[in-house]
């Protein structure tokens, strides 16, 4: 496949290089054949209007000079000139004076009214008509000029003065150079041409139309024009075009002062050559390279099967090596995580250890009240007052389920996790951890403000482990506004497509750079000796990866430390 990809590109780009080489020759050579047209033309082009103001030519046309006069300065002029005819038409068209006077052929006499080229001048412009002689048969080019009686600007038109060129050397000099070029006029009809059998040839069939005006014209004598059909293939500037079985690159010029067009054409057959070569150079090439690689290949294919026979075993033992290192791994990462699962016990344990005075005191109350109501209780029973006690009596069970909600909480965060993954709300784990933190929080005056959806938001993890993370960063938000003059703890529940956020932000003096940097690392902690161990939000950050979550934490802008907690939503 690289080698025939290589040999493609090889041609490609060798007709391209030399589709523009030639590109570059055609323009070049269409711009000189285009000179040499122009020139030619040019050499004459001044001639009818020089001989409309002689006096001679002018006194034959009104009237009142001799024609003899008229038809021997015509033919001096031409014989120096080396036009093929000069003559002259009076305004109903007819030749009253001629170079080619005394010969066979003469014009005078003839009437050209129908000539486009006599009509034209007529008109005071000039004419430019290429045709086949109605009296020579021979074609040529007809450029006329009006004659003024009175001059050249402002006189009255007495005649016309036409000048015949014969342009055949000129076409036979192309066609001995052996280049293909041509040219066409307005009607597409090429009139010359280095390729003899497109002469009188069309780009294109003629309309109807057409036809009739150039039969009418006698442009072209009884020539049957046939088209080439190559029209619809031509644009402006260059191209490709196919004749027949023939294929050429074209170049096309508009040639100045007419409405003819010259065309260079380039055959193809020197691409194809060229593609050829390359492409059989090229396969050449892609074979010994081919060949060379086999063998290099195959040398080292033997190499390569030495040196495996001589590593075999080497990775035998390598392997055996590995089978061992695995299984202590997994042995240690057994161990790891019964490790893990004693810390997040132990933390919690501290947790609890710290909340103990604040949790005494919310005791402590219903238990005085307990004795207010007893003492109560009995003083109405001495007194004979036994229909008051159902409010007692009803008072003391409330306390006493209070106590018991306080008492099954610690019981509930005390325990350890099942391990085992499932649906839990987060809204649920975090009501359960603040009533376990209510007693501390009210015990530092510390406001609480949450704003959550009132849907759920499940995600599926432990209960009692997001309850611990829950725990893990209210405790570390209160011990960071320990000091702080205003003690206010904000927590957004929110989610978005397939992920539930929790942010819980304090008003405390925030976190340095440096402690941000380390704040989830083991036993780095900010607080003061005696006063924790680090572990607590390294616990809680292997807690979250675990669940495929993730925590940060960052100085919130209006101060403070805000965590964040991402765990992926579980949806019905």
């Amino acid at each position: 496949m690289i080698a025939g990809l290589f040999v493609w590109l090889a041609v490609s780009s060798t007709g391209n290089l030399t589709i523009s080489e030639l590109e570059k020759t055609a323009q070049a050579r269409l711009a000189l054949y285009d000179s040499s047209l122009r020139a030619a033309i040019d050499r004459y082009r001044y001639l009818p209007y020089v001989v409309s103001r002689h006096h001679q030519v002018i006194d034959a046309v009104s009237g009142l000079g001799n024609a003899n006069t008229a038809d021997r300065y015509l033919q001096q002029v031409n014989e120096r000139s080396g036009a093929a005819a000069l003559y002259v038409l009076d305004r109903s068209g007819k030749t009253i004076a001629s170079s080619n006077w005394n010969t066979p052929d003469s014009f005078v006499g003839e009437d050209y009214s129908f000539r486009p080229y006599f009509k034209q001048s007529i008109t005071g412009a000039e004419g430019f008509f290429f045709g086949i002689g109605v009296t020579t048969g021979r074609s040529g080019l007809f450029i006329s000029t009006p004659i003024r009686r009175n001059g050249p600007i402002d006189g009255q038109i007495i005649g016309v003065v036409v000048v015949k060129l014969e342009l055949d050397e000129l076409e036979r000099n192309w066609q001995d150079g052996g280049e293909v070029v041509f040219v066409a006029d307005a009607d597409g009809v090429i009139t010359m041409t280095s390729r003899s059998d497109w002469k009188y040839r069309t780009l294109l069939p003629l309309s109807a139309q057409n036809r009739e005006r150039i039969v009418r014209n006698r442009q072209y004598s009884d020539e049957k024009l046939q088209s080439l059909d190559i029209g619809g293939q031509i644009a402006d500037g260059s191209g490709t075009l196919a004749i027949g079985s023939d294929k050429f690159l074209y170049d096309v010029k508009k040639i100045d002062g007419s409405d003819w067009r010259i065309f260079f054409l380039t055959p193809m057959n020197e691409v194809t050559a060229r593609q050829g070569m390359v492409m059989l150079i090229t396969v050449i090439v892609s074979g010994l390279i081919l060949l060379i690689i086999l063998f290099l290949r195959e040398r080292e294919l033997k190499l390569a099967s030495q040196r495996e026979a001589l590593e075999f075993e080497r990775i035998q033992a390598l392997n055996t090596r590995l089978e061992e290192e695995i299984t202590e791994r997994r042995k240690t990462e057994n161990e790891l995580r019964g490790t893990q699962n004693e810390l997040v016990q132990a933390g919690k344990l501290a947790a609890l250890g710290q909340m103990s005075a604040a949790i005494a005191h919310e005791i402590n109350q219903p238990i005085a009240a307990i004795r207010t109501f007893c003492a109560s209780a009995k003083l109405m029973i001495e007194r004979g007052k036994t229909e008051q006690l159902d409010q007692n009596i009803s008072q003391i069970s409330s306390l006493t389920e209070r106590m018991g909600a306080i008492t099954g909480q610690l019981k509930t965060f005390s325990r350890k996790s099942t391990g085992v993954l499932e649906p839990v709300d987060l809204k649920v784990a975090l009501d359960n951890a603040l009533q376990l933190l209510g007693p501390q929080l009210d015990a530092e005056n510390c406001q609480l403000e949450r704003n959550q959806p009132n849907s759920p938001l499940c995600v599926q993890a432990d209960l009692v482990r997001i309850e611990q993370i829950c725990v893990n960063i209210i405790r570390n938000a209160l011990d960071a506004m320990i000091d702080s003059p205003e003690k206010r703890i904000r927590i957004d529940l929110t989610s978005d497509i397939d992920t539930v956020i929790m942010r819980i932000s304090d008003t405390g003096p925030g976190m340095s750079d440096d402690a941000l940097a380390l704040l989830f690392d083991p036993f780095f902690t900010t607080k003061e000796p005696g006063q924790g161990v680090g572990l607590g939000l390294s616990v809680t950050y292997g807690i979250v990866r675990d669940f495929g979550g993730s925590i940060k934490a960052y100085n919130a802008p209006s101060g403070g430390a805000c965590f964040e907690v991402r765990l992926p939503l579980l949806r019905d």
